[in-house]
């Protein structure tokens, strides 16, 4: 199979309540931490489900609490991630801060060289990073577990067999949707996050992509959570009490007594 990056740029409005969905995804990019973890959790079902053979999914806000449980578990696995990848991050920033400072000082070619190799240095780690973090969101996402993530089997076998293809579609697909944003942000800057809900389910796509790729090429399946992929059901209606009538009186509760019933006893 080859990458489409057609086929993802177009997903998002490829439903018949596309607009819903984008006005969701969108609404969640203004919710800090919450927002982005429903964005996930909608996105990495959607695109579960249409691997089990069912239509692409709109969003629904009826739904939102599941998406959040959806989107928990690769949210906490990338997190843990991000934790142990970051001071290597940091260290790789310091030779171009002692490059810019000799720079200043006089040493200004020293300087320049060491601070274009401590960028490149500080851009591998970034990729490699986005190199560990793509299959342990996968199947931590796809399995709902949280250690499931961290198979180094499957996460060194997704690398070895489309990860490079995997960036490189990433960068390509960022240099795409880049001057949207702009003018995105032309737009009273609404448009931002309307770019941002695209841009999610289009990167989303390519890594689903790329998934389907790694088990053409004889990588080993995810099980998918029975949870993620069933149908979900609408919650109930708050409870507003009984304002049904209640039943009709029976006859021989209607009749009137002939006597009168505070009387001394009826007449002859």
């Amino acid at each position: 199979m080859s990458i489409s990056l057609g086929a993802a740029l177009k997903d998002i409005f490829k439903t018949e309540k596309k607009w819903m969905t984008i006005l969701g995804l969108s609404v969640c990019t203004l919710i800090p931490i919450i927002g982005p973890i429903v964005s996930m959790g909608f996105v990495i079902r959607r695109m579960a489900r249409e691997r089990c053979g069912h239509e692409a999914e709109d969003f629904e806000f009826n739904f939102f609490g599941e998406y959040l449980k959806f989107g928990l578990w690769p949210f906490l696995a990338t997190f843990v991630l991000s934790l142990v990848m970051i001071p290597l991050m940091v260290v790789l920033m310091v030779p171009m801060m002692i490059g810019a400072g000799m720079a200043e000082g006089g040493t200004e070619e020293m300087g320049v060289i060491l601070a274009i190799v401590g960028f490149f240095l500080y851009f591998g780690a970034i990729i490699l990073m986005m190199l560990f973090s793509f299959p342990v969101m996968l199947r931590s996402g796809l399995m709902m577990d949280f250690k499931s993530g961290f198979s180094w089997g499957f996460i060194g076998s997704f690398i070895k067999k489309v990860g490079l293809s995997l960036i490189g579609y990433y960068i390509l697909l960022v240099l795409i949707l880049m001057p949207m944003s702009i003018l995105g942000s032309l737009a009273l800057f609404v448009g931002v996050y309307v770019v941002a809900a695209w841009i999610q389910v289009a990167m989303n796509h390519i890594l689903f992509q790329h998934y389907d790729l790694y088990l053409e090429r004889g990588g080993e399946p995810i099980q998918f959570a029975a949870d993620l992929v069933k149908e979900l059901e609408a919650p109930p209606l708050p409870n507003q009490g009984n304002t049904s009538p209640g039943p009709l009186p029976t006859q021989a509760e209607t009749d009137i007594p002939s006597g009168d019933s505070g009387g001394s006893g009826s007449q002859p």
